[in-house]
């Protein structure tokens, strides 16, 4: 993400944590406290960790220019079948699996899809799985196609250490933590 980006960012985080400081205030009064009490409202609904305050901001706000950072989400090959006209069917297998025929791979900053084959024959697809995994740096955290194969804590991970240590050092700390697939 740009500089500036980051630095929105951080100024927002800012602000979301001050609310939800003032809300700790709130909570001790005795009329919200009888509020609570009466409606059944949980204390959480209140108060949020500092990545659920971030993904707030985050869901009304587009990081522009990412670092190209992807985690592979699922592996899979079609099957169609003909029942009632003609049906996909997907095969989710792990991620460095031989029998897969497309990958998925998410953006960690701006969550953005992006679907490759494995081969260029394959369904006249455009973006070829090895030549995506070349340009940019996808990381394969748990080599499953379950649970988008750990996209959450690596997002977490990266925005994080980006808000405390900046981008590059945040980067770095995911390649050292995550595999790489396809890299030079």
């Amino acid at each position: 993400m740009k500089r500036e980006e980051l630095l929105y960012l951080r100024e927002e985080l800012k602000k979301e944590i001050e609310k939800r400081e003032r809300i700790k205030e709130l909570l001790q009064e005795n009329h919200v406290q009888e509020l609570i009490t009466l409606t059944s409202t949980s204390y959480s609904k209140f108060i949020k960790d500092d990545y659920e305050l971030l993904l707030k901001i985050l869901k009304d706000y587009k990081v522009t220019n990412t670092n190209n950072i992807y985690v592979a989400t699922a592996a899979y090959y079609p099957e169609w079948i003909l029942n009632d006209g003609l049906k996909n069917i997907y095969h989710y297998v792990p991620i460095d699996s031989e029998e897969s025929e497309a990958k998925n791979y998410v953006n960690i900053e701006n969550g953005l899809l992006t679907q490759a084959w494995i081969s260029e024959q394959a369904y006249d697809r455009r973006i070829i799985t090895s030549d995506f995994e070349r340009d940019n740096i996808v990381l394969n955290p748990y080599n499953l196609s379950d649970n988008n194969n750990g996209y959450e804590e690596v997002r977490r991970d990266f925005f994080e250490n980006a808000l405390k240590y900046g981008q590059e050092e945040s980067k770095q700390l995911l390649l050292k933590k995550y595999p790489r697939m396809g890299a030079k």
